[in-house]
């Protein structure tokens, strides 16, 4: 009975909205909203009633809005739910368009055409909602949306290396709450073969062994280094993820190269090869032999397997930098031009993929390419002949990707829809220095010089994440996000809607929710997350073991943990100094030198240095007696740190530290019953460092012992984090299978070089280097964000 009043109170409260600027943190930015500045508190569960007649997913409605805990279920009449979708036919022209509706008794409206338009306003509907101490409120609105464009698109690449169904899933997550709505698949390229083709099993079993990084690779070679390790997609593969997109609300279209860009398929069939048909083996760069009647058919047979896995209807034929010497190189070909009458090899290219264009439309499917394929010389190259007699299939789609922009109102003047992808503004791979966050989000896919009558065959536009220096999901990650966000809003949202600052201010949220995901890995944000700590791993100036790390808070407070050896202490000195020469905390894990060593040495002489409050584990007389070459530094320490006359508090387990967003959590201390080869590394402080954004597991010098014993102990459930310092510098702590257990996306290393190398020798306890076997389970787990101190100053925001 009280659950029932506190629903029926929270349902009916309005609370006034604190808030400078009255837009929604919503993007892509709507077309029309309005908001009367308060707040309206509602129930967790959320009835939902969505007509028959629409294919709605529960099971992914409910999982956009999983961070909030909030529960759907279905009712079965309007009038029983909090959440009502009407289908409106008349609601506009646009079939991507929503209406979005809450007033202040929290009743939630949403009215669209299709399933798409209500995938739409559930997505806006979850970037305004807050959820705090089980509280969920909303903003009193009324939105009316739709997109500029109706082409959207994301592409990745996966010829050049391969990342598998978990990071496509990932991808098209974001893309459905950016409500992008294409996602371009490139699934072949010279590198590599993507896609299992069961007429043609060596497509996979030879042309998908290989990638960009490893392109000289045989498939022996291939096995022999990677043993095991697939390649490619199998078609249910490739099924559940056209599904998973699917349900999203996202189309998948692949894309199948021809003429060039062919030769992981040459290398499994030389015979499809110009060149390599006369060498016998699969040549570099090789074109189709498109004249050759058996070459032709080999493609309608992978088109034909291709086309029955994607229900888009959209096929994109590639069809760019085509090295035409190949043809030249070609008798046969050179006179199947001269008996065809075909003047330039870029008119064979143009005849080729006509063919390819007249069979897929007779499939039902429509073709796109990339802007070669009109056969112009868009880069006004010498060596190439531009088309003279072949005009591009009507109907085709052109994707414009380089070349003059004049080239896009050519292509339109002769009939053709656009899709601009103009490479200076949208290819992901390139570096944020040559696209800037602001350079991305000023892209305007309609160029200069068209007229307003022909805007319409600007389709929209696509995002290309190309994978040549992509080997691993942490790179494809840094380069897409966060510049995906102002893709979207080019994609749809109109030019003259658009405003940089105020998207920065919106992009908030999203950048936030990437970051707790790990998709940040110090690339450039939007926004500034003034709501998180910042942490800095101090360098080893000396190339020495040590531990020491800074924090400032989100409310400006300055956390240290340990500080190294004592030959750190003038650059720790400086450090502190740059921030205002106030710490507010001063964490200590344990008493070793390389730990306490800078810290004691300040505590003698301050030299201006205000520590406000020192946190420690104070060990007994027999655990300093446990490591007599370590009693003399740890004994000095606290009585330096007794005389100081600072503040000083004896950490226990469960022990909490807030300052502002931050919490210290300490998950263990002193184990003076536990054996091992260091009895003070397995009596570390152990402690998480969480606010709303990320999570720190710091481990100090934790050993076996005293890792097994966190894993079996009462805060075994909060050990996994975003970042995890590696224990004992990762040359001999916790176990591997504490690793293994452990969750976490990236790892912060306090190691010299010579720790890191397994140099054993050349310093404290190195005859026990176990490192390489820290750095096998590492790469086993494929975590390939990772911050080492002898590589410099490490800053994570």
């Amino acid at each position: 009975m009280k659950y029932l009043v506190l629903t029926f109170f929270l349902s009916l409260s309005v609370i006034p909205a604190v808030q400078s600027n009255n837009s929604l943190p919503i993007v892509p930015k709507p077309a029309k909203e309005s908001t009367s500045g308060e707040q309206v508190a509602v129930q967790q569960k959320w009835t939902i009633f969505i007509p028959s007649q629409l294919n709605i997913n529960r099971e992914y409605l409910s999982s956009i809005f999983k961070e909030f805990d909030i529960e759907f279920a279905d009712a079965t009449e309007k009038k029983n739910a909090l959440i009502i979708v009407n289908v409106n036919n008349k609601l506009s022209q646009n079939p991507e368009a929503y209406q979005l509706q809450i007033t202040g008794k929290g009743k939630i409206t949403i009215s669209a055409s299709s399933e798409n338009g209500v995938l739409y306003a559930f997505q806006s509907l979850c970037q305004i909602v807050k959820g705090d101490d089980n509280i969920i409120t909303l903003p009193v609105c009324s939105i009316t949306d739709e997109p500029a464009f109706p082409w959207r698109a994301f592409m990745l690449d996966e010829s050049r290396h391969f990342h598998g169904m978990e990071t496509v899933k990932r991808l098209l997550d974001e893309m459905a709450r950016l409500k992008m709505n294409t996602f371009h698949w490139h699934l072949v390229d010279d590198p590599g073969w993507r896609i299992e083709i069961k007429k043609y099993p060596e497509l996979t079993t030879i042309g998908s062994l290989r990638d960009f990084s490893h392109r000289d690779f045989t498939p022996e070679k291939w096995d022999e280094t990677f043993p095991g390790k697939k390649m490619f997609y199998t078609q249910d593969e490739i099924r559940e993820i056209v599904k998973y997109a699917g349900e999203r609300g996202i189309k998948v279209m692949p894309e199948i190269e021809v003429p060039g860009h062919a030769s992981a398929s040459i290398a499994a069939y030389p015979w499809l090869g110009a060149s390599s048909s006369k060498e016998g083996k699969g040549i570099w760069g090789d074109l189709y032999n498109v004249t050759d009647p058996k070459v032709e058919e080999f493609l309608h047979d992978i088109l034909d397997e291709v086309i029955a896995l994607f229900p888009s209807k959209l096929l994109h034929i590639g069809g760019d930098e085509a090295d035409h010497s190949h043809w030249r190189n070609n008798q046969q070909i050179v006179k199947f031009m001269e008996d065809n009458n075909i003047p330039t090899f870029a008119d064979l290219q143009v005849w080729s993929i006509n063919r390819f264009s007249k069979y897929l439309a007779s499939k039902g499917v429509k073709m796109m390419g990339w802007n070669e394929i009109t056969g112009d010389n868009i880069r006004n190259e010498a060596h190439v002949e531009e088309g003279q007699s072949e005009k591009l299939a009507e109907g085709t789609i052109v994707h414009f990707w380089d070349g003059d922009i004049g080239l896009v109102n050519k292509a339109i003047e002769k009939g053709y829809d656009v899709v601009n992808s103009n490479r200076h503004f949208t290819y992901l791979d390139y570096p944020y220095e040559v696209i800037p966050l602001e350079k991305a989000y000023s892209f305007n896919p309609i160029p200069d010089g068209l007229k307003k009558s022909k805007e319409s065959k600007i389709l929209g536009t696509g995002c290309q994440m190309w994978g040549e220096y992509t080997p691993n999901v942490t790179r494809i990650y840094y380069q897409t996000f966060p510049r995906l966000a102002a893709y979207a809003e080019c994609g749809w949202t109109k030019a003259t809607n658009k405003d940089y600052q105020d998207f920065c201010r919106r992009v908030k949220n999203t950048e936030r929710r990437w970051r707790k995901l790990g998709y940040f890995n110090q690339q450039p944000s939007f926004s500034k997350q003034d709501d998180t700590f910042t942490l800095w791993q101090l360098p080893s100036q000396i190339n020495t073991i040590g531990n020491s790390y800074v924090i400032r808070t989100n409310n400006n407070k300055i956390i240290v943990i340990d500080g190294g050896v004592k030959e750190e202490e003038n650059y720790l000195r400086g450090f502190l100094g740059a921030l205002g020469n106030v710490v507010d905390c001063w964490f200590v894990t344990h008493p070793h030198g390389d730990h306490i060593g800078a810290l004691t040495k300040i505590l003698e002489d301050p030299k201006g240095i205000t520590i406000r409050e020192i946190c420690q584990s104070t060990f007994s007389d027999n655990l300093l007696e446990s490591e007599p070459g370590s009693k003399k530094d740890a004994v000095k320490y606290y009585e330096t740190v007794k005389k100081s006359g600072i503040k000083s508090t004896e950490l226990t387990p469960g022990m909490v530290f807030t300052f502002g967003n931050t919490t210290f959590k300490i998950l263990g201390i002193k184990n003076e019953e536990l054996a091992g080869t260091n009895p003070y590394n397995n009596s570390s402080v152990v402690m998480r460092v969480s606010d709303p954004v990320k999570s720190i597991l710091f481990l100090a010098d934790t050993g076996k012992e005293a890792g097994d014993k966190l894993l079996n102990g009462p805060f075994k459930d909060e050990l996994d984090c975003d970042y995890i310092q590696m224990a004992h510098h990762g040359q001999q702590g916790v176990s591997m299978d504490f690793y293994r257990t452990v969750k976490f996306r990236a790892c912060l290393w306090p190691t010299p070089t010579w720790v890191y190398n397994n140099d054993g020798g050349k310093g404290f306890n190195t005859a026990h280097l176990k490192t390489m076997e820290t750095r096998e389970t590492i790469e086993e787990l494929n975590i390939t964000e990772q911050y080492f101190s002898f590589a410099g100053l490490t800053m994570i925001e």
